[in-house]
């Protein structure tokens, strides 16, 4: 006779989602301004490519160290902490 816990979860039950937001807070590291930056692509601890204001792209990979997205643009560096998330129960 085998005992254990069933790993696997019924076709029935609720699943967790992740849903992150469109827009992200950049901030200028030198100069600490920041700005809304709208979302282009996002992998979650990889990169963001965003806009600036609709009209400059900045591409930020993430620093496993400082535990934020970080990029340069024109010698300018930014740093973002990326888009807010929302943790939701999806049934099926």
């Amino acid at each position: 006779m085998r005992c254990g816990i069933s790993r696997t979860m019924p076709a029935n039950m609720a699943k967790n989602e992740i849903r992150f937001e469109d827009t992200c807070e950049i901030a200028g590291v030198h100069t600490g301004a920041s700005v809304v930056g709208e979302i282009i692509k996002f992998r979650e601890k990889d990169l963001i490519v965003a806009t600036i204001q609709r009209s400059a792209k900045v591409t930020l990979r993430w620093d496993e160290r400082a535990q934020l997205y970080v990029g340069s643009l024109g010698g300018v560096e930014f740093q973002s902490a990326g888009p807010k998330s929302q943790a939701y129960r999806t049934h099926r």
